[in-house]
């Protein structure tokens, strides 16, 4: 066999791809590997059988799907039951998950006596794994290579995050809410980087100088804020985007990329035809989310060193001398 080896890419996560994920994640008796090449899964005992390839080649062309443990199974099903909010069912679900031996068939039998509940169960059950295989395939491959993909696939995740989002729009003065959030991220930027300080700063003298009184919300399904960005009206075609935030464990997911698209085309619907986003600091990366639609630059911020200004660049004061 030639001794140089292919480099494999992470296959589109296609929805038959992601049920088949979880549906051998929960094959307790087989442990299953993603074939890289021929893109689909194999057992662990099937290659061991394929004699064409070195070790080198295994380790690169097959990669394990996550782990799904009997534990993690339990864990789902606790944190649903925390979430039906019908004490009465909750407490029966919590009370066979506290039962001993055969908790899971108990759970579920518990479940069968109520037909609305044990879908909501199953709707549970799917998006909460549909979350661990997302996650996982962003842990194999960096962000910005999963966004590159098709648009089967970011429809995939929009799909989950649609149906655990609510948008919304907020007129009036800044929430509690909304405070608190961006004070943790100020907080955040100011135990970064020298440029992250001063983006910290920039940032509470804005909210200091203007009235910030229109939002657009994400809120979770506790009806937690999840993400926000405020906006004011500059012109009758002309909206700006001077602020914006994703709380820390929603972050990874695309939710901002979601909120966008929610928020451009309720703008859109009232006639507002351009938006002005400002990027600060640790955001500038994320021009790479608007480029592809054409995004241009209209102005640009600059931090320059005194010193180093003042000990490169010839003295203009000499020029008198």
């Amino acid at each position: 066999m030639d001794n140089e080896h292919v480099s494999y890419r992470l296959p589109v996560l296609s929805r038959d791809l992601l049920d088949s994920i979880i549906f051998a994640m929960e094959d307790q008796a087989n442990f299953y590997f993603l074939d890289l090449k021929d893109e689909f899964l194999v057992r662990e005992d099937e290659i061991q059988y394929l004699d064409d390839i070195d070790e080198e080649e295994r380790e690169n062309r097959f990669i394990p799907i996550p782990d799904w443990e009997p534990s993690d199974g339990f864990h789902l099903m606790e944190m649903f039951a925390n979430r039906v909010r019908n004490p009465l069912y909750r407490s029966r679900l919590l009370a066979a998950l506290q039962s001993g031996r055969g908790v899971f068939r108990k759970f579920k039998d518990t479940l069968s006596e109520t037909p609305i509940l044990e879908r909501k169960w199953f709707s549970f059950r799917d998006e909460q794994l549909k979350r661990v295989v997302v996650s996982w395939y962003r842990e194999q491959e960096s962000l910005t290579q999963l966004l590159e993909l098709s648009d089967e696939e970011t429809e995939l995740t929009e799909d989950i995050l649609l149906e655990d989002f609510t948008f919304e729009t907020l007129e009036g003065p800044v929430t509690e809410e909304i405070m608190n959030m961006v004070q943790s991220l100020v907080t955040e930027l100011e135990a970064g980087s020298e440029e992250d300080r001063i983006a910290s700063i920039v940032l509470m003298r804005h909210l200091e100088l203007d009235e910030l009184d229109h939002f657009y919300l994400a809120k979770a399904q506790d009806g937690s804020l999840a993400a926000f960005l405020s906006y004011t009206m500059l012109a009758d075609y002309l909206v700006e985007v001077p602020l914006f935030g994703v709380k820390t464990e929603y972050r990874g997911l695309g939710l901002f990329r979601l909120l966008f698209d929610s928020f451009s085309r309720q703008m859109a619907r009232f006639h507002y035809q351009k938006v002005v986003i400002t990027l600060a600091s640790g955001f500038l990366g994320m021009e790479k989310l608007f480029a592809p639609y054409g995004a241009k630059e209209v102005t640009k911020q600059l931090i320059i060193d005194t010193k180093s200004w003042n000990t490169t660049h010839p003295s203009s004061e000499e020029a008198f001398l």
